[in-house]
């Protein structure tokens, strides 16, 4: 069922040493390395060449750290430049205390998609003319495109009707991780039951009545959100830490989950008939334990040998599929492209 690798000779599966408590960092940086187009892309020749160029110094960590997880021989690798460069950057990790993983994924995605820019920038620069790449030029809630937004970004569209006149208005809001409550008030639930309470109708009464623009009146108002724009790697966050009147507390509930995972239902029309609504899952965080004192592991299916590792800090097991599911999962990682063999060089 589950058994410790003897010979290492698996590109993308290295442990991480832990030599403090950054355990949430290692599981996320596992995630990341996982992330097959994303690792492609930085570790491509030519955009290493960019990187270096345009003094791409967050990226060009990464790009490190992912050519040891990726081409190097050893079991296990010591995320130290990494480390030292959250801290630098992101100050609030500088210390021993236990952190969000979800917290930080979204500011590594911030933080890496800041430093790619440098590149769009100086392409821009050097051409004297604006790229016209589609992918270069879009605004979109990150700025501007990036691989970080191409893969991670989508936008939901808010559609809110008066219900005195049927005035309809539409807003649009863009976003890289979705964070899903959990029912409270049962043991267990599916990864549905988190997503349908996101998406179904509101009905706005009392103080959140809004303003309708056509009849000038503070009315009842309908809220409907719709999935836009999905994006091509989804992440989900489960709000597993929460308040119990005063106090915060970790909310136990199982909350179960497939390694398929279909969106349409929450899709809007015109994104029926364009986008992709079925999603596959490649990494899980795991946060085992209380709120303050915790552990975090990841899970990560290795596109190569086509089977999941539990990874927990250095130590790494293969996972066999029917262990995938967790009563411990915090952030889940679905693609609606299959990851194919990576190109990377010297793979």
């Amino acid at each position: 069922m589950e058994k410790r690798l003897e010979v290492w000779d698996r590109p993308g599966v290295c442990g991480l040493d832990n030599s403090g408590n950054f355990c949430y960092f290692n599981a996320v940086l596992q995630c990341v390395c996982s992330t097959v187009p994303l690792v492609e892309y930085l570790l491509h020749p030519d955009t290493r060449k960019e990187l270096a160029r345009a003094k791409c110094q967050v990226a060009q960590v990464f790009v490190r750290l992912l050519e040891q997880m990726w081409l190097g021989r050893s079991s296990s690798c010591a995320p130290v430049e990494a480390r030292s460069l959250l801290c630098s950057i992101l100050p609030q990790f500088n210390n021993d205390s236990q952190q969000d993983a979800q917290e930080l994924l979204l500011l590594l995605f911030n933080a890496l998609h800041d430093d790619l820019k440098k590149v769009g920038r100086r392409k821009t620069h050097s051409s004297k003319h604006l790229i016209q790449d589609q992918d270069r030029k879009c605004a979109t809630g990150l700025g501007e495109s990036t691989i970080v937004s191409k893969l991670f970004e989508g936008s939901f569209s808010y559609v809110t009707v008066c219900m005195r006149c049927d005035h309809k208005t539409h807003n649009t809001q863009t976003f890289t991780v979705l964070s899903l409550p959990i029912p409270t008030h049962i043991s267990k639930c599916s990864i549905q039951d988190c997503l349908s309470p996101f998406f179904e109708q509101t009905l706005l009464t009392g103080a959140e009545r809004m303003l309708c623009s056509a009849c000038e009146l503070r009315k009842e108002t309908a809220l409907v959100t719709f999935l836009d724009k999905p994006p091509e790697i989804l992440v989900l966050h489960l709000k597993r830490f929460g308040c119990k009147g005063k106090n915060q507390v970790k909310l136990r509930t199982n909350v179960t989950f497939t390694t398929e995972l279909d969106l349409s239902l929450f899709l809007s029309s015109s994104a029926q008939k364009t986008s992709c609504t079925f999603y596959r899952l490649y990494a899980v965080v795991n946060h085992i334990g209380h709120l303050n004192m915790g552990h975090y592991t990841a899970l990560c299916h290795n596109t190569l040998t086509r089977t999941w590792h539990c990874f927990d800090d250095s130590a790494v097991r293969e996972l066999h599929d029917n262990h995938v599911q967790s009563p411990d999962a915090y952030v889940l990682l679905y693609s609606c492209k299959p990851f194919r063999k990576p190109k990377i060089p010297g793979l």
